[in-house]
């Protein structure tokens, strides 16, 4: 029996509108390191965007490290980490051979079609009686075009096929290696990226082509693969029928997270099919709206409740006419509470009003959510400049920079 801990999309050094979260991830680190003590996990993985820009904090990357370190003394025989979208490839993987000594595998990119770019991947946990209990595919974000496929702009939709195709061959590959290397050891692999088949039907935000095509088939994920981790969708779901699972972000980074509890996914092998559960964080704090006059306002401020030892972290919309020292008014009153009251933003609105002012205009794509590609195309709309021909220059430098 083996056990695993799926988790992604730390995020580490995000902030809530310009609030940090570093006192949140510092309480999911706590709450990891407890679980994978108290369920005796043997594997550790980590699905992508470990951080939350390509070049981090150094407060985040000492969160990082620090709790590396702090994973060495546990009972983890291995830890798996891939990159994601928000990641730097080259960051996370130079100090690649030193982890290696610490028990930590990391694949922050260099995927192509070429197959010697897949062993890096391979990733074996040995048994504790010898053998090999498991072979890890570490599979980080990867940009269709490095598997060889290019999308002209404008086409149609339909034209995803190739694509799909492209990724169904990577997963074959590495499949393929991974039983030549794993003597019959059972086959996990990683990614990052938008997979349809949500439990609801509804096809997540795209990752490759923002706007243009939907999330990747179900079908790209190789049967003989016993389970597939991915990074990139905040939710938990399960990819239609298939092994392959979300696990969601373990701290809520946007209101419409915090709707939902987060978790991360406990799997056991060593039946015919994974046993996959989900392992509720405890002791994370609310991220909520809170909207009204001034005075519905205060009295929801005041109300408000929470057993975590972080107290909620609340926007806030006035409806209101110009209002002198509106914003420190709110603070004031939230700080003087029993219980303070961490008001992380505040933004007024008149009745009828389209735009709250003060507020960011919530119509476009959050940055956060686009990688420097999506970025480059966004650009190239403003301007009316042909993105197609630019393009390949552009992901070039990418390349050269150690861009995802």
């Amino acid at each position: 029996m083996l056990k695993i801990l799926h988790t992604s999309d730390w995020h580490l050094g995000a902030n809530f509108e310009t609030f940090s979260r570093e006192a949140d991830h510092r309480e999911f680190f706590r709450w990891l390191k407890e679980t994978i003590e108290r369920e005796s996990v043997d594997v550790l993985v980590v699905a992508g965007d470990i951080f939350d820009q390509a070049a981090p904090s150094a407060e985040a990357q000492r969160l990082y490290y620090g709790l590396l370190h702090d994973l060495a003394d546990s009972p983890l025989s291995q830890v798996v980490v891939v990159g994601g979208n928000h990641d730097s490839a080259a960051r996370l993987e130079a100090p690649r051979e030193l982890l290696s000594h610490f028990r930590v595998h990391v694949v922050g990119g260099g995927i192509s079609s070429d197959p010697a770019s897949l062993l890096p991947c391979l990733c074996p946990i040995p048994g504790k009686s010898g053998g090999i209990d498991a072979m890890i595919l570490a599979v980080p974000y990867v940009h269709e075009w490095r598997l060889g496929y290019r999308l002209d702009e404008g086409v149609d939709p339909a034209a995803a096929a190739p694509m799909n195709d492209c990724f169904r061959r990577l997963y074959f590959e590495l499949a393929n290696l991974g039983e030549a290397k794993g003597d019959g050891a059972p086959l996990v692999a990683t990614g990052h990226l938008a997979a349809t088949g949500g439990e609801k039907g509804d096809a997540p935000a795209e990752i490759h082509r923002v706007g243009t095509l939907g999330g990747l088939s179900p079908d790209i994920f190789d049967p003989r693969l016993f389970y597939v981790a991915l990074g990139h969708i905040h939710r938990r779901y399960r990819v239609g029928r298939t092994r392959a699972f979300y696990s969601g972000s373990p701290i809520a980074l946007t209101v419409k997270e915090g709707l939902s509890p987060r978790s991360v996914n406990l799997v056991t092998l060593g039946g015919e099919e994974p046993v996959v559960l989900r392992r509720e964080i405890s002791g994370t704090r609310r991220v909520l709206e809170i909207r009204g006059n001034l005075d519905d306002v205060r009295d929801q401020i005041a109300s408000l409740e929470w057993n975590s030892k972080l107290p909620p972290l609340v926007t806030v919309f006035v409806e209101t006419a110009a209002h002198a020292g509106l914003t420190q008014e709110i603070l004031d009153f939230a700080s003087a509470l029993p219980r303070p009251v961490t008001v992380a933003s505040v933004a007024r609105f008149t009745p009828g009003s389209a735009v709250e002012e003060g507020a960011s205009d919530r119509t476009r794509p959050c940055l956060a959510d686009l990688t420097p590609t999506d970025v480059f195309r966004l650009l190239c709309e403003s301007r009316q400049e042909d993105a197609s021909e630019l393009l390949p220059a552009f992901e070039s430098l990418l390349e050269e920079e150690g861009q995802p």
